[in-house]
């Protein structure tokens, strides 16, 4: 038995085929629609070759309403809101689908193959497009009847940056793509990049880019300290597709960590990057599958 897994992103689509018992057998990549008609014509393009499959498992980047099969807010992707998402998609596809936030499910691809239960409660942020969050409460997936845990939307600064979701100093605004870049901008007298020649400026040692990931360390810190002391998980994972560049901000931000969150939990938690890379969305979406296919849930 096999399902076909959608990671829908800001910038990207990842999609595959993973068996029952989580075997990776293909695994693509797309660039992500800029309008409602050619995403829904993607995400059907797609669909269409893969028709042997047993389920279709969806990971969205927003906020939706469940019950009322509704998108209530994507901001990175806001020819999404008010879309009946699920809807729209089942009428092409004739297996069952069933779909869940993207970082979410991340977090579920991640504890299950990696974790296999291991500890109880896990955090895993993304470091995208965006920023979102994840989190195993219990050794279950913490969800509801609307989607939870919006990570990137904490305040660490209440007269911060604007947000694309209204407000201010969200921490998605300083920890997403165009966040570090937008900080390594305002303290390097308006000088321009992109993630790959920051990462070389940081590794040569130019002030501007290592004071950049100090900063972003700090902002990191500030946004996962609250969710800690929320949860009290005993591992947090940092994914996504700035993840891979945790060897120039992990450390920093573990050492802030410990001295930001609540005196009993600064001993109690290790921050580690995750171990599925980009592919943990396409995992969690299998894992939905397989949870709710045997389980005969409705979509």
């Amino acid at each position: 038995m096999d399902f076909l897994c959608i990671d829908i992103g800001g910038t990207t689509i990842k999609y595959g085929v993973i068996s029952k018992d989580m075997l990776l057998k293909e695994l693509y990549t797309v660039r992500t629609p800029k309008n409602y008609k050619d995403f829904l014509e993607e995400i059907k393009n797609i669909s269409s070759g893969f028709s042997y499959t047993k389920a279709v498992g969806v990971g969205y980047p927003g906020a939706y309403d469940f019950m009322n099969d509704l998108m209530l807010y994507a901001p990175n992707l806001d020819f999404l809101n008010g879309r009946k998402l699920h809807a729209e998609i089942a009428k092409f596809i004739d297996n069952p689908v069933f779909i869940e936030n993207d970082a979410n499910l991340a977090a579920l691809g991640e504890y299950t193959i990696i974790e296999q239960g291991a500890v109880d409660n896990m955090l895993f942020i993304t470091l995208g497009t965006g920023v979102g969050g994840g989190a195993i409460v219990n050794r279950q997936l913490f969800t509801g009847s609307i989607t939870a845990f919006e990570a990137g939307h904490t305040t660490i600064d209440y007269s911060g940056r604007q947000c694309n979701c209204g407000r201010l100093g969200c921490l998605e605004t300083y920890c997403c793509e165009n966040g570090i870049l937008t900080t390594f901008e305002e303290i390097s007298q308006n000088r321009k990049s992109d993630i790959s020649k920051l990462t070389q400026l940081a590794e040569c040692g130019d002030m501007s880019a290592v004071k950049t990931f100090d900063l972003f360390s700090k902002h990191l810190a500030a946004g996962i300290a609250d969710c800690i002391n929320l949860l009290a998980p005993e591992k947090v994972k940092i994914g996504g597709g700035l993840s891979h560049l945790h060897r120039f901000f992990l450390d920093i931000t573990e050492q802030n960590l410990k001295e930001l969150v609540y005196p009993a939990y600064r001993n109690k938690f290790k921050l580690l990057p995750a171990e599925l890379d980009n592919k943990a969305g396409v995992y969690g979406a299998a894992a939905l599958c397989r949870q709710r296919y045997r389980d005969g849930q409705k979509p």
